[in-house]
């Protein structure tokens, strides 16, 4: 008999704590494993579905309903819910009595011990690190470029952003003209992609990433708005573009705070770092998913502050469920529908301080003093 390990989360969320080996006759179906759920020992279909990227999941039995996540998927958040400083192994762990609402029970019947399931990672493709390898080296070139590009400069008036602001973060700037400039092999074609773009630095725990914002077309006086649908016209380049890997804008994971404010978009961020808050305490989703084992321990509480429109309120919802069930406090707060703006970085430029208030507030309530 194989003990099941039972965890209740502090959002009152019962996981089951299960090692791969525990699945009965698992069945690959691309992002999701299918296996017969051994909580209520059924045989007749694969009730208990499995994401392979994160670990979580959960049996469709309308009688069991049990919510898993498989440690060997997951073994950063796997090791958090046990309050443990390092990842569980295949062997039966051996609980302090100090540690509360944990369980140990045997499952209703004997399992079979399957082969381990090996999940290859996805090949980054050769032409993209040769542009993420270009771009790490010519990262200082960039960020001396937008020091030196007055359209650049009136971009970032535009959105409300100092170049102080911009130059503390690392964003640099790709002028169209340099990759002509370069030498023969330092030049990469998937340089012309991102010529013309303001660049960001993004960070995963491991590896670095940029994503780029295009100024062609851009001119100054113009609009976010406008300029997005110049750019919405058929044949002209795509507004934002990314390195593989990608990644949050922020600072060093190490350095977070107990709280962090959770924004969709750079520009996001460049106004609330603009706006007094530190750069620890915000952080850019910039195209990327969220993913609760990026968070250092110390983050306790995460201000879901996503975008107002559909889209972002979809994505909020999402998120704030997922973070829940790993034991993180979780604050949303979407920018008010009042008609003055859909991000934060809209809200900075038309009212200034005052279109901040309710993240001050919700902030306040998650970091007091």
């Amino acid at each position: 008999m194989i003990p099941v390990t039972t965890v209740t989360t502090r959002s009152g969320k019962t996981v089951d704590i299960i090692s791969q080996a525990d699945l009965r006759d698992p069945l690959d179906t691309g992002i999701y494993v299918r296996a017969y759920c051994h909580f209520h020992g059924s045989d007749h279909q694969r009730s208990l579905s499995i994401n392979k990227a994160s670990g979580w999941g959960h049996c469709f039995n309308a009688a069991c309903q049990r919510l898993v996540l498989v440690s060997e998927w997951n073994p950063t958040v796997a090791a958090h819910l046990l309050h443990r400083p390092e990842p569980l192994s295949n062997q039966t762990t051996s609980l302090r009595p100090d540690r509360p609402k944990v369980r140990s029970t045997p499952p209703p019947s004997p399992l079979a011990q399957q082969p381990v399931l090996l999940h290859e990672p996805k090949k980054t493709p050769k032409w993209q690190q040769e542009e993420l390898r270009t771009l790490i080296h010519l990262e200082k070139r960039l960020q001396n470029s937008l020091e030196r590009t007055p359209l650049v400069h009136s971009y970032l008036r535009g959105r409300g952003i100092p170049l102080e602001i911009a130059q503390l973060t690392g964003v640099g700037y790709l002028p169209p003209e340099l990759p002509a400039t370069l030498e023969e092999n330092k030049r990469h074609w998937t340089l012309r992609r991102w010529a013309g773009r303001i660049s960001f630095p993004l960070i995963t725990p491991g590896e670095q990433g940029f994503i780029g914002r295009t100024l062609r077309h851009w001119r100054p006086g113009m609009d976010e708005n406008a300029h997005k649908k110049l750019l919405d016209r058929p044949g002209r380049p795509r507004r934002w573009t990314k390195t593989n890997p990608a990644g949050w804008f922020c600072c060093t994971f190490e350095q977070f705070g107990s709280s962090i404010i959770l924004v969709e978009g750079t520009f996001d961020r460049l106004a609330l770092l603009t706006a007094g808050f530190e750069p620890y305490e915000v952080v850019a989703l910039a195209g990327t998913s969220v993913q609760a084992d990026w968070f250092p321990p110390q983050v306790k509480t995460i201000v879901l502050a996503l975008d107002g429109d559909e889209g972002g309120q979809e994505a909020s919802s999402r998120m704030a469920e997922q973070l829940a069930l790993e034991g993180l406090t979780v604050l949303p707060c979407p920018p008010p529908q009042d008609g003055q703006g859909k991000d934060w970085n809209e809200r900075w430029r038309k009212l200034g301080l005052d279109g901040l208030s309710p993240l001050w507030e919700t902030y306040s309530i998650s970091s007091p003093p």
